[in-house]
């Protein structure tokens, strides 16, 4: 037998034997290892304090249980993110939405709560229009012996005899508003209470007077600089298949048409 191979014996049944001699002689291992791996891979001393620093400084950074309990609580969940979302005004809701100047505007052209009142007051009661066409069903009865001109004159006494005084004014329309051509614009107006009331007094109504009516009423407050409160049509007769339409058609242009 070799000495190598008694030496490895040896070694074999007394492992101790390499303990004591590492033990004694750390340097091996590490002359074992440079053997193995190359130096420059090898953490030194430094390597390791530097990465224990590293550590520390994680540890410290790192947010604990009860941090991240409390960052919980102030993270937005889906459903409340969907929340938030139907309360966003989005940019086509922003075009939609009237501005402050509009919103302005649209509180000047509002009648106030004692406008209201005002208005109330010159309006005509139910009794009121109820005796008119009473009246004006018995003139429409013999109107084959009436002319227009003898219409309106009852008429305006018989709102004269309701308290309503009704003045006869005539502007000449040199533009042709109305008619489309120069003319002279005969008008019956009230003026009640600080209002003025457009009176239309004619024998008969059609579909196409009604604009005629409307353009009358806008020059007259363009012409006089004032403000027409009421337009009321009193006829005996509405020629047209179907008077209550044309009653409702001139309703949506401001105007209330009396007839039997």
């Amino acid at each position: 037998m070799s000495l190598e191979e008694e030496i490895k014996k040896v070694l074999l049944n007394n492992p101790s034997i390499l303990i004591d001699v590492l033990t004694a002689r750390p340097e091996i291992i590490y002359q074992v290892l440079a053997k193995l791996t190359p130096w420059q891979n090898l953490a030194t001393k430094q390597d390791i304090e530097k990465l224990s620093r590293e550590i520390e400084d994680i540890k410290q950074n790192m947010a604990t249980k009860q941090e991240l309990e409390e960052i919980k609580k102030t993270i937005v969940t889906k459903q409340e993110l969907e929340e938030i979302k139907k309360t966003i005004v989005t940019k086509e809701d922003l075009k939609n939405m009237a501005t402050k100047q509009e919103l302005e505007e649209i509180k000047q052209n509002m009648a106030t709560k004692q406008e209201l009142e005002e208005i109330k007051k010159t309006m005509a009661t139910k009794d009121d229009i109820k005796r008119l066409e009473t009246i004006i069903t018995g003139l429409g009865a013999r109107w084959g012996i009436m002319n227009e001109d003898s219409f309106r004159q009852g008429i305006r006494e018989i709102l004269s005899s309701t308290g309503w005084k009704v003045s006869r004014e005539i502007l000449y329309d040199k533009e042709g508003y109305v008619y489309e051509e120069p003319s002279d614009i005969e008008y019956d107006i009230i003026v009640k209470d600080g209002n003025v009331i457009l009176i239309e007094i004619t024998s008969s109504l059609k579909r196409g007077d009604l604009p005629i009516i409307k353009r009358k009423k806008e020059l007259y407050e363009k012409v006089k600089n004032v403000k027409i409160t009421l337009v009321y049509v009193i006829t005996p007769f509405v020629h047209d298949r179907y008077p209550e339409r044309v009653k409702a058609m001139a309703k949506d242009m401001g105007i209330e048409v009396i007839y039997p």
